[in-house]
């Protein structure tokens, strides 16, 4: 249906339309419910759990009140982490998600350097948020699950010096079970997807959402929503997966680094 279509079913204009389209207006329940009417949707259950999405989008997330201090499209990531199931990453250093806090100011202030200014106390936002983050894995309902496949490289990197490095590996030797995480040796062969982080988010309702897909290149994110194109995100994964070492060994790998 054309947009002037749907706009004259409901008797508002076409501007309206496009506003909810767009994201440039908020989706009031009663539009949402009249525009699942002109397209045709009528099974109750899938209607409620449209509208119920109308009910959720008007609540908050932890993150919002911090969303001046959060570069550009991490506040969807934050919100695709915090309504997963399960999570798999793959990272060429320590995920957020396993950052001790010295880690990831260090990081953090690494990554900022070469390209902005940034304040101590904008650093310190962005350092409570990111330790925020990982209460997903602990939330009494619905915890997050993580798989993560570590780069080798990763555990060799001093990013904020010897003393840093040794309480992270500390960190990562003491996760709990909600994360299976795999270092990937140097011996490993060089795949066309390790060449960048990312990160596949997959739903709690796998028959009424759609699994996402978050990559960051040369400090820059982009997302990938189309079934395909996950699904190379999918096998990709399995495959850098399969090619890491198992959980024994992974710790041995990290144990043989700390002093």
């Amino acid at each position: 249906m054309r947009l002037e279509q749907v706009a004259a079913e409901l008797e508002v204009s076409p501007a309206k339309i496009s506003r909810l389209e767009t994201g440039h207006s908020v989706a009031k329940t009663w539009d949402v419910r009249n525009l699942l009417t002109v397209y045709g949707v009528g099974d109750p259950e899938r209607r409620t759990q449209i509208l119920a999405w109308v009910e959720e989008s008007k609540a908050y997330g932890w993150w919002h009140p911090h969303s001046d201090a959060l570069p550009a499209n991490l506040d969807y990531y934050i919100s695709l982490e915090a309504e997963a199931a399960s999570v798999s990453l793959y990272a060429p250093f320590v995920p957020a998600l396993l950052q001790t806090r010295s880690y990831a100011r260090a990081v953090l202030a690494d990554l900022f350097a070469d390209v902005d200014r940034i304040s101590t106390s904008d650093l310190d936002r962005l350092v409570d948020i990111r330790i925020e983050r990982q209460a997903a894995l602990r939330r009494t309902e619905n915890p997050l699950t993580a798989s993560v496949v570590l780069d080798e490289a990763a555990l060799l990197r001093q990013v904020g010096g010897v003393e840093v490095m040794q309480e992270q590996l500390a960190a990562l030797l003491a996760v709990d079970g909600g994360v299976d995480f795999r270092v990937r040796p140097l011996t490993a062969p060089v795949r066309r997807f390790a060449l960048s982080s990312f990160s596949i988010f997959n739903p709690r309702l796998a028959t009424v959402d759609h699994a996402v897909v978050n990559v960051e290149a040369a400090g820059t994110d982009y997302y990938v929503e189309e079934a395909t194109e996950v699904l190379g995100f999918q096998n990709a994964y399995r495959t850098l997966w399969s090619e890491s070492l198992d959980a024994g060994h992974s710790s041995d790998v990290i144990r043989r680094l700390t002093r």
